[in-house]
């Protein structure tokens, strides 16, 4: 699947798009635009998708993404049933590439904000410390406008750059060219994992889905994810064991069924070397027993 163009619309007399969402579930395809955005999570989670990166994202989540990087923000598949009561809550905030060249190049003071958005054309997620102490001014841009809206971005910005504890996000050899074939085939695979995690899935058939030879796979899925299938799709399914042992009455035996894990002593393993803890610690602490 190509990524897709989304054109975004200014005001003519402001050079920001500041948007607050409310809805039941993120519903943005995978796509780019020319923009940087910076994205807040006030409240939702699942896996956040930017170049060829992709983890799980929880409310508190903030992220700074590059011109033209596809990404996109899939919630949990409990956002998506008919009789949810999950919200899904952001604050957007996008500006031109054009920013950092234009508007901040002959302005010494901004050097680290410069220096801040280069790093984010392959994307940048910040520390949980670093989003807290900017929460409050994130909240407050979408009731803000004109030069007050733009100083608080710029605030923001300021304090984003002294974070020590980043993380880039897509990899250091990835094409930011728009709907590559590199972009199409791990769409590809992980929306087949994401579809398929609570069934086997061998090397060789998720190769044969990328098109590649099983080594030759495992080496591709290492480098743009920086960790091996298994190790992924491990994760991905501890993460959906965290949430029916947290909403749902049953076995610690089914929970690991439903997830794709037939030997309960392997589920057992794999859950505490993901969370720290066994699969009923976590029930009864997630329970409040």
């Amino acid at each position: 699947m190509k990524a897709l163009f989304e054109k975004l619309m200014f005001h003519e007399q402001s050079s920001l798009l500041v948007r607050q969402f409310q809805l039941s579930y993120f519903d943005a395809p995978w796509h780019y635009h020319p923009e940087y955005e910076l994205t807040y999570i006030i409240k939702s989670y699942g896996r956040r998708f930017v170049g060829d990166h992709v983890e799980l994202f929880r409310a508190g989540d903030l992220v700074l993404i590059g011109p033209d990087l596809p990404h996109f923000w899939r919630n949990d598949d409990d956002f998506y049933h008919e009789n949810s009561v999950q919200k899904a809550e952001s604050i957007v905030v996008q500006f031109p590439a054009t920013f950092s060249e234009r508007g901040l190049a002959t302005v010494p003071e901004a050097e680290s904000i410069r220096h801040l958005l280069e790093r984010a054309r392959y994307g940048l997620r910040f520390s949980p410390a670093m989003s807290q102490s900017v929460a409050a001014l994130m909240e407050q841009l979408p009731q803000q406008t004109g030069l007050t809206q733009l100083l608080t971005l710029l605030a923001i910005l300021e304090q984003l750059a002294t974070d020590k504890d980043d993380c880039l996000l897509a990899g250091d050899g990835y094409h930011l060219a728009p709907g590559a074939a590199e972009t199409e085939r791990m769409k590809r695979v992980l929306e087949f994992v994401l579809a398929n995690f609570r069934a086997e899935i061998r090397i060789e058939h998720i190769a044969s889905i990328a098109g590649m030879a099983p080594a030759a796979f495992c080496r591709y899925f290492k480098n743009r994810t920086r960790k091996t299938f298994v190790e992924y799709l491990n994760e991905l399914r501890i993460s959906h064991a965290r949430k029916l042992l947290t909403n749902i009455n049953m076995s610690i035996g089914q929970v690991g069924l439903e997830c794709g894990y037939n030997n309960s002593s392997h589920f057992h393993r794999q859950f505490k070397l993901n969370t720290g803890i066994t699969p009923l610690q976590y029930q009864t602490i997630a329970k409040g027993k």
